[in-house]
């Protein structure tokens, strides 16, 4: 057990009253203020701060979005088995039935609002799963190669009766997605990188890219191979039913082939299931098509071959180079020392139950859910009691590249086909969350295993670095304190590290906000081509121009459900005033408007200020009660529109949001499907926008958090968080009387006739010692686990 100790006292000099003007007033004080330290008082104290854990919060609710219990997984799983006649994931080929997910199928808002707020019978509980179909008898003239298929298992826990199986089609277009257009899954990547690693190995192809990548590759696909192959997102189809897939090869160490590419590019043809008839169908090198290995070859051993530079590999694989994100450089002064910490000296300040995750802090409450595709959600967010809205929760993610090769102009990845969920690897104890946070583990169930992760989000109290209020008049001086309660989970997908928090405010604002860190996507430098695209940023390598667009919905039930939606611009006018009828002056006025059906926005399109309303409530005022969102800064959105990559499977990301009523049929605006089937996908999110009235509804609020990327050499080795972030805040409007922070203990009032301090009765100078628990980095998993071929009841730890 570590141990710190800090006592301070602060001092104001009495003030001579004078009668001063208010702004006279605060300035003449100011000056006067004189704060003291005491260093006597900075003696080592002989007792522990009385620190303490509250207790288990209580729901008055189960937490009826919560991921499938090892067991419910178990039923399912032997149900789908017999049904289907799955064949083990591990053993599974492209021709065979096997299982992807399963997992809940959360309960509809109608269901779960009668259990919640009318006392009726908890929703039943369901499972949703994703199979392939492969086997003869699921081939037919729509499907030769077999299909994916979405099923609905339920309901589970029915004192012993058989659950049913049927297509899951009510939240979808369909339910049966064509083999080419379904998942890529790792069946599709293992196929590939066999190609891959035949022709990049073989007598034609080796000495030459021996020689143009300035690399002698003797292994591919193994734990010491030195190059790789990146293949992109989404394939194409061709109308006759060809399946192409573009990659690049890049030098792989240190484990960041992301930023040492080579500027050789390969096209592999995946049409059908029978990887005997994959092939390498073209090669570009130095912008030059190549339609066959041989062809490539020929040209390489020509006299008038151009070979484009290459990444100086002497130092690639030590601590020196360039891609190594570890400690370099000479130490800065002090740096030595333990940067500042978070503590709680008389303990946590918030609850939470484990077994429901439910939370609960300052007033506010909510469940937390979790799955394979999202990760992290908010469910029946509470403040004061009121409910705020009955789910927020990332969508999907995109990120859609430019560049002068076939590879980065191919790139468009929909990241939840990858998954934030089973990609939310270990947090690091005081790194990625502070000292003073609680971690929770995760589960999922996924090709027939139980699979969890350790740490893979993190709750904490924390002090802001402003206050939350303060006001220094002719009288007295008030700050109040700034705690936030937050919730992060961070997800690596590939080369990105995605970071997500939800940050809770004493007033009953909350705040979305999204950050990007890890290694860029890296390009080829063509001097001839690549310049319109990105920086040179290295020797060869350029940061390829992209856009993120990431994807929320947040389900609001401002007052109730019967919401509105108004905007109320700010506008500079001529007005002319009764006291003064001969004179204009040039001023500015509100101007509020209801915006009548459902529609996309652009935050230009929004007024200076857009709000969800309630129809039915009015404060004491007068007002509609209503929550404002807040773009606190930044004016980032999907730049190129109709491109190739994307046709009909992201409307949601034409513009920064759009609005539309309720539907327990309108789920979710994305699915892992939408990454491949970009004509007539699972999901047309432009289905949901259809134009009905949306005034006095239930009202849906789906938004963009964007990003644009055009990396420098501030992005080299990592992108850092500090600038690559996008956040939304919802704060109330008019929904209550009065700014609710006033209730808060955490303030300080003092006045100068008396010079008096009031803290509310709180400890600001605790002369105590403080215990700081040793982090505990054990706890961090980064593999996950996978148990057995089956599920089985192993629970995370």
């Amino acid at each position: 057990m570590l141990w710190k100790h800090f006592t301070a006292a602060l001092s104001l000099a009495s003030l001579a009253s004078a009668y001063l003007n208010p702004r006279q007033a605060r300035s003449e004080y100011k000056n006067r203020f004189l704060y003291k330290r005491y260093p006597e008082l900075l003696e080592k104290r002989e007792v522990a701060c009385g620190a303490s854990t509250p207790g288990d919060a209580v729901p008055s609710k189960i937490n009826i979005w919560a991921d499938l219990s090892d067991d419910e997984a178990q039923v399912v799983y032997d149900l789908l088995k017999d049904t289907f006649n799955l064949t083990a994931s591990v053993n599974a080929t492209m021709y065979d039935n096997y299982v992807t997910w399963i997992e809940t199928l959360r309960p509809n808002k109608t269901d779960a609002i009668a259990y919640l707020d009318n006392d009726g019978p908890v929703p039943e509980r369901w499972a949703r799963a994703t199979v392939f179909l492969g086997t003869d008898e699921y081939v037919s003239d729509e499907f030769p190669d077999g299909y994916w298929q979405e099923l609905q298992v339920g309901p589970l826990n029915t004192n012993g009766s058989t659950p049913e199986i049927s297509e899951l089609e009510y939240i979808y277009t369909k339910s049966k997605v064509s083999f080419a257009k379904g998942y890529k899954d790792d069946l599709k990547w293992a196929a590939a990188e066999e190609i891959y690693a035949a022709e990049i190995l073989s007598d034609t192809m080796l000495p030459v890219l021996v020689d143009l990548v300035g690399e002698d590759i003797k292994t591919y696909g193994e734990e010491n191979s030195t190059v790789e192959c990146w293949a992109t997102d989404p394939f194409q189809i061709d109308d006759d039913g060809t399946v192409t897939d573009w990659a690049t090869i890049f030098l792989n160490y240190h484990d960041a082939g992301d930023v040492t590419p080579t500027g050789v590019f390969l096209q592999i043809v995946m049409t059908g299931r029978n990887v005997e008839d994959y092939y390498i169908s073209q090669w570009v090198y130095n912008n030059i098509v190549y339609n066959s290995s041989d062809e490539f070859r020929e040209a390489w051993e020509s006299d008038d071959f151009v070979k484009l530079p290459k990444i100086d590999t002497t130092n690639l694989n030590t601590t020196e180079t360039f891609v190594y994100i570890g400690q370099q450089g000479t130490t800065r002064e002090l740096d030595e020392k333990l940067a500042p910490i978070a503590i709680e000296p008389e303990g946590r300040r918030w609850k939470y139950s484990e077994s429901e995750r439910y939370f609960t802090w300052m007033d506010w409450e909510f469940y937390v859910a979790w799955n394979r595709d999202n990760g992290l959600a908010l469910y029946d967010v509470k403040f004061k009691g009121e409910r705020i809205a009955f789910e927020i929760g990332l969508q999907e993610a995109i990120a859609e590249y430019s560049g002068d090769d076939p590879f980065q102009a191919h790139t468009t990845y929909f990241d939840r086909s990858y998954g934030f969920g089973n990609e939310a690897f270990g947090l690091v104890p005081g790194f990625d969350c502070p000292y003073n946070a609680e971690f929770f583990n995760v589960t999922w169930h996924s090709n027939g295993d139980n699979n969890y992760h350790n740490n893979s989000y993190c709750a904490f109290e924390f002090s802001e670095d402003y206050p939350f209020v303060r006001h220094t008049a002719s009288e007295y001086i008030t700050v109040s304190k700034n705690p936030t309660f937050n919730l992060r989970s961070i997800t690596t997908i590939g080369n990105y590290d995605y970071n997500f928090l939800y940050k809770f405010f004493l007033d009953g604002t909350f705040e979305v906000s999204v950050r990007a860190a890890g290694y860029i996507q890296g390009a080829y430098y063509n001097p001839e081509t690549g310049d319109p695209f990105g920086y040179k940023i290295n020797e060869v390598l350029s940061g390829s121009f992209h856009d993120h667009v990431i994807n929320f919905k947040a389900d609001f039930d401002i007052a109730g459900t019967a919401n509105r939606l108004a905007k109320v611009e700010l506008e500079a006018v001529n007005h002319t005033y009764p006291w003064a009828p001969d004179k204009v002056f040039s001023t500015k006025q509100k101007r509020r408007s209801v915006i009548a059906n459902e529609t996309y926005l652009n935050w230009a399109d929004a007024g200076a200020i857009l709000l969800i309303e309630s129809a039915e409530q009015n404060n004491t005022w007068g007002n509609p009660r209503a929550y404002r969102a807040v773009f606190p800064g930044g004016d980032a959105r999907r730049i190129a529109q109709n491109t190739h990559t994307i046709i009909n499977n992201a409307h949601w990301a034409e513009k920064d949001m759009a609005i539309t009523v309720q539907k327990d049929t309108e789920f979710t605006s994305s699915h892992v499907f939408c990454s491949q089937d970009l004509e007539d996908p699972i999901i047309n999110f432009d289905n949901f926008v259809d134009g009905e009235s949306i005034d006095g509804e239930d009202l849906v609020y789906w938004f963009n958090l964007a990003l644009h990327h055009l990396p420098n050499t501030q992005d080299i080795p990592n992108t850092i968080y500090s600038t690559a972030q996008s956040s939304i805040i919802f704060t109330p409007f008019n929904y209550f009387d009065t700014e609710q922070s006033r209730d808060t203990l955490q303030q300080m009032y003092y006045t100068y006739e008396d010079a008096t301090w009031d803290f509310n009765g709180v400890s600001v100078s605790p002369e105590c010692l403080f215990g700081i628990e040793p982090l505990n980095f054990d706890a961090v998993n980064y593999d996950g686990m996978q148990i057995s071929k089956d599920t089985t009841n192993i629970p995370s730890t």
